[in-house]
């Protein structure tokens, strides 16, 4: 009852993920997990009593579901597999390292076991639960296994490998964790192939029971891993949405000031967060521009203004990283004031653009802490209190 409840939930999960990444097929490093998920969806589908019971009145086969289920296993491991040794977006899909030998093993698998499921029907070969054979005689059916079971053994095994490498190189946390998840997957599913040989040669009561936890482990693995992993562009696309959303007031406010730094001028606050398309390159193009207005805004910031302004945040109690970036706000809407006004530049400007610009990961977080501080009270009071002095920066 509870291996019906699993596989029910990693059907709708998995079919969920399929509908909702139909986007994913035209991307190559996607491509692999969306047909992971399909064939092992269509298996899972294979499974349930009402399917089954349609696809053995259909074809009058009894085990039909059999067969249907165990290609659908070759598909998901072949495509692990593709998965794995593309995982790093280094090979092409033409020189992806043994590329031609896992073509023809699969299709060899295929067709091997396609054909020895039709002789043992057609022969009326005895079978046992699970489709298993009777042992000590070989026929067709003993092929059919073999042949299954020693292509799933290498290729999961390769996979595995692959990626228990990947999780260390690996830098996305949602992907690590999608990796480790196929990378427990495939290392589960080694085991339930031993069990399955051990099955070949032996009618022990316990085999079946044992495998069928192990199996439960590896589907639960390959549908979690693969769905996130393949869902993965949409939520970095909505993070990227949001964090849009949080420094457009920063960002317009440089773009209206200094328009040169804008590739494209500022719309609307409205149709900005209405924008859906290409939000991660929005984002890029947002941090860049806020950089480069920040490069040209400190000319207006003099020494003296300065230390004003971290005086007085040093007086809020302010954590150093909140105060660091309270301070970068200030000294902006300082620069900004004094632009607006006309007065004249600094003849040095101060090293005031040292923080974040290591990488994409600290330039978003400091540019978001700055953010965070654009429409402060105590911002604005220090801002304010510095542009009514009589010698304002610039001046």
């Amino acid at each position: 009852m509870h291996a019906e409840v699993i596989r029910f939930i990693l059907l709708v999960l998995c079919w969920t993920v399929v509908l909702v990444r139909i986007p994913a097929v035209r991307v190559r490093e996607q491509r692999p997990l969306w047909f992971t998920l399909l064939m092992l969806g269509s298996g899972l589908l294979m499974l349930q009593k009402p399917v089954a019971r349609v696809a053995r009145e259909l074809t009058g086969i009894p085990q039909i579901t059999s067969l249907i289920s165990s290609l659908m296993a070759v598909g998901v491991a072949t495509l692990l597999l593709d998965f794995a040794i593309r995982r790093p977006p280094t090979h092409d899909f033409r020189t992806a390292p043994w590329r031609r030998f896992r073509i023809f093993s699969s299709l060899f698998t295929v067709v091997t076991m396609a054909v020895t499921f039709s002789i043992t029907i057609a022969q009326g070969v005895p079978t046992r639960q699970r489709f298993l054979p009777v042992p000590g005689v070989f026929s067709a059916h003993i092929v059919y296994w073999v042949v299954y079971l020693v292509y799933m053994l290498l290729v999961t095994a390769w996979a595995s490998v692959l990626f228990w490498r990947h999780i260390a190189r690996t830098d996305s946390r949602v992907l690590r964790l999608a990796i480790a998840l196929l990378g427990i997957a495939t290392s589960t599913f080694l085991i339930f192939l031993g069990s399955r040989f051990a099955a070949l040669f032996s009618a022990s009561p316990t085999l079946l029971p044992f495998g069928l936890y192990i199996s439960s482990i590896h589907s639960i693995g390959i549908a979690v891993g693969c769905s996130l992993a393949a869902v993965l562009p949409l939520i970095q696309a909505v993070a990227a949405w949001w964090h849009c959303y949080k420094l457009y007031p920063l960002w317009k406010t440089l773009c209206e000031a200094l328009p040169n730094i804008a590739l494209q001028p500022p719309r609307r606050r409205l149709l900005d967060v209405l924008t859906l398309r290409d939000n991660r390159l929005r984002l890029h193009r947002r941090l860049i521009e806020i950089r480069d207005g920040l490069l040209s805004m400190r000319e207006w910031v003099t020494p003296e203004a300065l230390d004003r302004i971290r005086t007085s945040m040093a007086e809020t109690r302010l954590r150093p990283d909140q105060a660091e970036a309270a301070t970068t706000a200030c000294w902006l809407k300082v620069a900004l004031r004094a632009q607006e006004q006309g007065l004249e530049r600094v003849g040095k400007p101060l090293d005031l653009v040292s923080q974040g610009g290591a990488d994409a990961y600290s330039e978003l977080r400091w540019l978001r802490a700055v953010a965070a501080f654009w429409h402060d009270p105590r911002v604005d009071r220090c801002a304010a209190a510095i542009a009514a002095e009589p010698h304002r920066p610039g001046s």
